[in-house]
């Protein structure tokens, strides 16, 4: 287009060169350089970026997340979709817009990994997800955002503010598996508590009051600290045999303590891991942490590992 527009103005500029002074051919030739300029200026401003048409796109359309499915247990179906609609500006329906929907697929070295997909509204101006049958259990979210190009930086930040989120939970078909806890607790100075395994207890508590049963505390303390995981899993077989299909283990240390006017603070740091006894295959991770204060310095640390304790026992539902 550049090339035809210069071909066109040099013809003109031919004929008045044939016309005019050698002056005025100059003075010509100025002007119309300047005049070409101003038009590619014009056209290439005229023309929206990819950022921009996706701007518009999304200025547009008013999202919405309508359902959500009930929690299903690992290896069975949801039993509904997740529901969502799309209107115009006017509160009408907006058939054939595309969304991506980046959801939980499965597990990698105990973390979640995500899959992503695109789903596209209805003469209504829904959309629906019905997640595959989960492999995994999962306590995490699902996102929806209009579907672009998010390799570049500026879309991926227009799709990041416009995001719907919505929980994605899937509960383990464990519960009634048998399974044993081995968790290590550190007292201030940094060293391991041998005589009284308090966080093992208060999580087993936990578990049985979300529905577990066949679990119990295994003493693995040596093999917990040293950190080898094949030394844990050899020990735990020896102890326990064919009779549990997984042990949570790791370890709950003091991360921080003070004493200030409101009495003692003490924040925990957990560090745990779920090994399937049978493959001895790492199926969940997880590093948390709790705060708890109290006039009394001893009930403060009670209350952090009591609070520690049942956050990681939901985990565990939703995580192995």
């Amino acid at each position: 287009m550049k090339s035809v527009l210069y071909k066109g103005i040099y013809i003109s500029l031919a004929a008045t060169t044939l016309t005019f002074s050698c002056a005025t051919t100059k003075t010509a030739t100025k002007n119309e350089t300047q005049e070409i300029k101003t038009v590619i200026e014009s056209t290439e401003k005229a023309e929206p970026s990819e950022s921009d048409l996706y701007a518009q796109k999304v200025a547009s359309a008013k999202i919405s997340l309508i359902s959500t499915p009930k929690e299903p247990i690992k290896g069975r179906i949801f039993t509904s979709p997740y529901t969502l609609q799309v209107l115009d500006s006017e509160g009408k329906a907006v058939e054939g817009f595309e969304l991506s929907v980046i959801y939980p697929s499965g597990r990698e070295n105990g973390s979640i990994a995500f899959a992503e997909t695109a789903i596209l509204t209805d003469s209504e101006g829904k959309a629906t997800f019905l997640p595959p049958t989960p492999t995994c259990s999962f306590n995490s979210e699902i996102s929806f955002f209009p579907r672009g190009n998010t390799s570049n930086e500026e879309i991926a930040k227009i799709a990041s503010e416009n995001t719907i989120k919505a929980p994605f939970r899937v509960q383990t078909d464990l519960k009634s598996a048998g399974g044993v806890i081995a968790i290590v607790d550190f007292n201030q100075n940094g060293k391991p508590i041998t005589s009284n395994p308090v966080s093992s207890t208060n999580i087993l508590m936990s578990l049985m009051k979300l529905g577990f049963s066949r679990i119990g505390n295994i003493d693995l303390t040596n093999q917990v600290i040293s950190g080898n995981d094949a030394k844990t899993l050899e020990k735990a077989k020896a102890l326990v045999g064919n009779n549990s299909s997984f042990l949570l283990f790791g370890t709950i240390k003091i991360d921080s303590y003070e004493r200030n006017d409101e009495g003692s603070c003490y924040k925990l740091l957990a560090e745990i891991k779920c090994m399937n006894l049978k493959t001895g295959e790492i199926t969940f991770t997880s590093e948390k942490t709790v705060s708890a204060t109290d006039k009394s310095d001893w009930t403060a640390l009670d209350n952090a590992r009591k609070e520690i304790a049942k956050d990681i026992a939901n985990e565990i539902k939703y995580g192995i």
